[in-house]
């Protein structure tokens, strides 16, 4: 039961792109306002950044891409998944995949990352209090308590024009843990001239909910 209704934290995101001939590149700078609950599990209480530099490289219908990254807050890094906790403090993250278009607009991606933290962390994580109801805040000082590592694999399934079924499957080897969601989202538009999508573009609209398209 839904006993109330309230916002997380303000993400803005800037974005610079590159193309040379053999690769694309792409710079993001990330920046969050401390506009959520902390207590209930829906913001750090701080501002955060992080600096993003995606590089991809396509082959046909295949994709390589590589991130490399720093900011202070792991709600920045690897947006995809959903995550039980969050950490204040500086850290670098990196990830390495490749994409493949399978059929039309169906696509697989794959990739591995890490996400090491450089000195103090303070990590949030929000669970009921044993025997009892309602949230309770844990905080951990920690130099590693925010490192995670593992794989991602997420999907993307045109079902007609609008509608694609997409998903995704996590498994955090540092943190011993599986995790699994799917969903359909409604494309408001799709792009013109059948012009391929970049990664990023790819990216921000699975974050706003938009799913990925692309021949």
């Amino acid at each position: 039961m839904l006993e109330k209704f309230d916002v997380g934290d303000t993400l803005i995101d800037f974005h610079a792109t590159w193309r040379p001939s053999i690769f694309t590149d792409t710079v993001t700078a990330s920046l969050t306002a401390p506009t959520g609950d902390r207590p209930e599990g829906l913001g750090t209480g701080h501002v955060t950044f992080d600096l993003d530099n995606h590089m991809e490289r396509y082959i046909r219908r295949a994709g390589f891409l590589v991130d490399l990254g720093a900011g202070d807050s792991s709600n920045l890094v690897n947006n995809l998944v959903t995550k039980d906790y969050s950490s204040v403090g500086p850290l670098a993250h990196f990830n390495a995949g490749a994409i493949l278009w399978i059929y039309g607009h169906n696509y697989i991606e794959s990739v591995a990352y890490e996400q090491l933290p450089l000195g103090g962390q303070t990590v949030y994580t929000v669970g009921g209090p044993a025997g009892g109801k309602g949230p309770s805040k844990t905080v951990t000082y920690s130099n590693g308590a925010s490192e995670d590592n593992g794989f991602t694999t997420s999907f993307g399934i045109p079902l007609q024009s609008h509608f694609t079924l997409t998903g995704y499957y996590n498994r955090s080897l540092r943190r011993d843990l599986d995790t699994v969601s799917i969903g359909v989202t409604y494309v408001l538009r799709s792009p013109r001239g059948g012009k391929k999508l970049s990664m990023i573009d790819r990216a921000l609209r699975e974050a706003a909910g938009l799913g990925a398209d692309q021949p």
